[in-house]
């Protein structure tokens, strides 16, 4: 993952010394976003629940109890409900089904709202949404993409897509939902997909050995893929998916993030780090060292605070125009995506 949905942030680069050449508009954005407060809820895999966080402290305010893996979550536009994946067990290699769940949180009560059964299918685990608000879920063991046009209301996807793929585990969508891309890891591909029309042939491309952390360009014109295990950025033309540009990263990398200017951010995992890249070359620019991976990157929009979730079981609040971690707490285990409220 992850990503809020309801703030997307920007980045600083005073780390670099070249935030004077950026436009002064950005720059008075920078100065005029918050800087870390009120509450997180944050998914906490290994607890089966979802915690919500008081920013300032680090206090755990409350929670809800979900289910075995809870896995990516997206909050709708307004900020009332969260929709979260049931994965069902500890990783893929797991024995055993997995989960044929969505959970529905509400989030002004802080509670369980409801639970959507998709059985027969089965290991949900990328959440989207789109412009609309519509609903997307991916089935990593069926490789299939649903889509809820009124998730609020509705038990029943209105749509479900076959993606084509062998293990299809994490996705982006268009804002206007007419393309959805699919990482889809024991193939090697990515593969794109039209939700609107399941007669639209997939389109695949081969990436590497294992596609996990996708992003798009602001302009959705680019589409960029992190091969996790092989550490190698791509850029892929977000229309064809043919490849435009490549670079090696510190090792194994698990996540990718696009600020509003273009620039990319990756979380290192083996280096256990934050990377900053050119959208044009994907030139590294910045690095940040966390004294944990980061599995889960949390950018809200309209913010230059970054909530980072971190394997030690840790929340790094990081400043982005100082480039800098200003604080963390304790979560339960296997924090991951979160939601600002």
């Amino acid at each position: 993952m992850s990503l809020i949905d309801r703030r997307q942030g920007l980045w600083g680069l005073a780390a670099l010394g070249v935030a004077a050449t950026l436009p002064i508009a950005w720059r008075r954005a920078q100065a005029a976003a918050p800087t870390g407060t009120g509450t997180l809820a944050l998914v906490e895999k290994g607890e089966g629940r979802v915690a919500f966080y008081d920013i300032a402290d680090g206090r755990r305010l409350g929670s809800v109890p979900l289910g075995t893996q809870p896995h990516e979550m997206v909050a709708d536009p307004a900020g009332r409900y969260a929709y979260i994946g049931g994965y069902g067990v500890k990783g893929w290699q797991a024995a055993g089904d997995g989960g044929r769940q969505l959970w529905v949180i509400d989030l002004a009560e802080r509670r369980l709202a409801r639970t959507i059964d998709l059985a027969p299918h089965r290991r949900w685990h990328g959440m989207r949404m789109d412009a609309q608000g519509r609903l997307y879920a991916l089935s990593e063991t069926d490789s299939l993409l649903a889509r809820f046009d009124t998730p609020a209301t509705t038990d029943t996807p209105d749509r479900m897509i076959p993606v084509g793929g062998a293990r299809s585990h994490y996705f982006v969508v268009r804002r206007d939902g007419a393309r959805a891309y699919i990482a889809d890891t024991m193939s090697g591909m990515v593969i794109m997909v039209n939700p609107d029309d399941a007669s639209f042939s997939p389109v695949k491309q081969h990436i590497g050995k294992a596609p996990e952390g996708l992003a798009l360009s602001p302009d959705e014109r680019t589409l960029y893929v992190v091969d996790r295990p092989a550490g190698i950025l791509h850029a892929l033309d977000a229309t064809t998916l043919r490849p435009r540009a490549r670079t090696s990263l510190r090792g194994e990398a698990v996540r990718v993030i696009v600020q509003p200017d273009g620039r990319l951010i990756v979380s290192n995992q083996a280096d256990k780090s934050l990377t900053r890249h050119a959208p044009g070359t994907l030139a590294e620019e910045a690095r940040l060292p966390l004294p944990a991976a980061a599995p889960g990157l949390n950018l809200p929009a309209g913010s230059t605070t970054l909530y980072a979730a971190l394997d030690n079981n840790r929340l790094a609040i990081i400043d982005l125009a100082g480039w800098r971690i200003v604080r963390d707490f304790a979560t339960g285990d296997a924090p991951d995506t979160a939601v600002l409220l």
